[in-house]
């Protein structure tokens, strides 16, 4: 039978869980947000602790600045391929539809 204590000490430990993955995730979207991807991993050997939350927040930059950069270039294909797509019907219904293109956004 499980216990009144196992059960807050359960719904304590995620509560803290979440609390500090929230601010692992602020701690990284704010460094992202004024370094950028260049965003520098400083480490001290007098503070081992400050040293491993700096790897941890760099790594969390590394793989957001990762994550912006294929889908930048994802939603460029995507563009691309949208406006060849576009093209190529205007093209292939003749020239009514061009003129009506033309004449609506040209």
């Amino acid at each position: 039978m499980v216990s009144i204590l196992e059960v807050v000490f359960w719904a304590v430990f995620k509560f803290l869980l979440a609390a500090s993955g929230i601010l692992y995730a602020g701690l990284v979207l704010m460094a992202y947000r004024m370094e950028g991807g260049r965003y520098r991993l400083r480490l001290d050997r007098q503070d081992p602790a400050g040293s491993a939350e700096q790897l941890l927040v760099w790594l969390g930059v590394k793989a957001i600045a990762a994550i912006v950069r294929v889908g930048r270039t994802a939603l460029e294909m995507l563009s691309e391929a949208a406006a060849d797509v576009g093209e190529w019907y205007i093209r292939r219904r003749g020239g009514e539809v061009e003129a009506m293109f033309r004449s609506h956004f040209l």
